[in-house]
């Protein structure tokens, strides 16, 4: 069994955030159990913008990639290796939220953050998977989608999800529903690795509790 932790690289958006990277723990043969990811350290600032009200508008042809952070922003250029689409809904007691579909891109990171980009086996062989997500809140208090927490996991690793990559709509009022764009860092080689991925949404915290009664969980077959 490996196990993959997750550690801290800084990113600056004008302001300092948190970019981390996934690598193999020497230790990983001693571990009996499920392996679990540390979560990165962040420095300053934890807050991002969000985007816009429609998160779809720069998908198209000439540009076919999820708006996350990595392409609104020009961290790093994007080449596609796989592109799978989803219709899958979990419901909470609160909330159903809908997999739309997952892209894996190889990442070719502008020259301005090369340096952030730490802990990768191979800085020139980064793999991104951007999740597109549909949340629908109907419980009867707002929904912060920035305060999401998922793993992107495998029978032998898991990731911890990169939240300042990450693109959303704000906050989701009672009735609405709104898009997420989760995002998972991790080398090429691990991933050519695996057959299948499954993500799991483990939290989506307010000021005062996770408003998830249990973690949703959706399975990403191998095609």
């Amino acid at each position: 069994m490996k196990l993959f932790r997750i550690p801290a690289a800084a990113l600056l958006f004008a302001i300092v955030l948190t970019l981390s990277a996934c690598s193999k723990d020497e230790k990983a043969a001693e571990e009996p159990k499920t392996p679990t990811a540390q979560a990165a350290v962040t420095e300053g600032n934890e807050d991002t913008e969000p985007l816009s009200a429609d998160l779809t508008d720069t998908v198209t042809a000439e540009n076919p990639y999820f708006p996350d952070r990595l392409t609104k922003d020009a961290v790093a250029e994007k080449e596609m290796l796989a592109e799978q689409n989803f219709d899958q809904s979990e419901t909470d007691d609160n909330l159903e939220v809908t997999l739309k579909g997952i892209q894996y891109t190889k990442l070719k990171p502008a020259d301005s953050y090369e340096e952030s980009f730490t802990g990768f086996k191979d800085p020139e062989k980064i793999v991104a998977a951007t999740a597109k997500l549909e949340v629908k809140n109907d419980g009867e208090s707002a929904v912060p989608l920035k305060e999401m927490g998922a793993f992107l996991e495998t029978p032998t690793y898991r990731i911890l999800n990169h939240n300042v990559l990450e693109a959303d709509s704000g906050v989701i009022e009672p009735g609405q529903t709104s898009t997420k764009y989760v995002v998972f860092l991790m080398d090429q080689a691990d991933f050519k690795e695996e057959d299948s991925f499954s993500l799991r949404i483990s939290s989506i915290t307010d000021k005062k509790e996770d408003l998830l009664a249990a973690d949703l969980t959706f399975d990403l077959p191998e095609e």
